[in-house]
């Protein structure tokens, strides 16, 4: 091939990258949201703020990519004396076809209250997402709460109890569990704490219950056994937990002491997980949100 012929190949091939080079260019948007969160006498100020952020990133997702109605399962958990009973209840709720990536700035709060004291918050939001595809494995996962069956799954706690997750995928991949809580903070629970991978490998269509050393898989290494304590009224954390079919790297946290996961802060984390996302159209994240009540004096 002649130097002409060659460069006249190149400037071929280069052309015909630029429109798949820009597609994936477009595959991340900024989006806008806003949403109007109405509280009852039960929900604390940083709960109803929390929300109403939730709600305008839903709201923003839902004006740029659109929504579908899906049937939904959800528990709650009364208690009647010394008795505690736990119900279930269908619902259908719409969901929106896109994925929220991370904020653009902070989100505009306006806070106030109504003649009975209930809080009310507007939130407007600026963000980056992505519409879902089908590349990332619709994953199982549950919270456990003092059990290792899907009967035991919960999202209310009480300081002391223990805490364990059930997991399942579709297709081998890697496994990581993040959480963050009211201090900002996010911890790695799982790889466990004296693992250097930044992942756990588990096999499709087999069943895990992580945390719990009784059932761990030899594996994953020495398990980290945990339980949900609090010195406050009521705790809000969340669980993020991240599925690929494809290895990632773990999040820069830090080993502090053998009574605390590895940390790092909550901006330094939704950095690493924005990144993630971004570099793998293959990787599943899950959220869940959990309450853990403090023991009453």
């Amino acid at each position: 091939m002649t130097r002409t012929a060659h460069l006249r190949l190149l400037t071929m091939l280069l052309l015909l990258c630029l429109p798949f080079a820009g597609a994936l260019a477009q595959e991340v948007r900024t989006v806008t949201g806003e949403y109007t969160y109405y509280g009852d006498d039960n929900t604390t100020k940083k709960e109803a703020v929390q929300r109403a952020i939730e709600g305008a990133r839903l709201q923003a997702l839902a004006k740029a990519f659109g929504t579908t109605v899906t049937q939904t399962l959800i528990s709650d958990e009364t208690l009647d004396g010394s008795s505690e009973n736990t119900f279930f209840k269908s619902l259908s709720e719409t969901e929106v076809k896109g994925e929220w990536i991370e904020d653009i700035g902070e989100p505009e709060i306006r806070y106030e209250v109504d003649g009975d004291g209930n809080p009310i918050v507007h939130c407007r939001i600026k963000g980056r997402a992505r519409e879902l595809s089908n590349k990332g494995a619709d994953f199982e996962v549950a919270v456990l709460r003092n059990g290792t069956e899907l009967r035991n799954a919960d999202t209310r706690f009480r300081s002391g109890d223990d805490m364990r997750i059930y997991f399942k995928a579709p297709v081998d991949g890697y496994v990581a569990i993040y959480l963050t809580d009211d201090s900002r903070m996010a911890y790695t629970l799982l790889p466990y704490s004296h693992s250097e991978e930044g992942y756990v490998k588990v096999k499709h269509g087999k069943e895990y219950v992580f945390f719990d050393s009784r059932l761990a898989d030899s594996s994953h290494g020495e398990v980290d056994e945990m339980q949900m304590m609090t010195d406050k009224a009521a705790e809000h954390d969340r669980f993020y937990i991240l599925f690929s079919p494809k290895p990632f790297i773990k999040a820069n946290d830090t080993f502090t002491s053998d009574r605390v996961p590895r940390s790092l802060t909550f901006n330094e984390f939704h950095r690493w997980l924005s990144k993630t996302r971004k570099n793998d159209p293959y990787l599943s994240c899950k959220q869940i949100d959990i309450v853990i009540n403090g023991t009453p004096e």
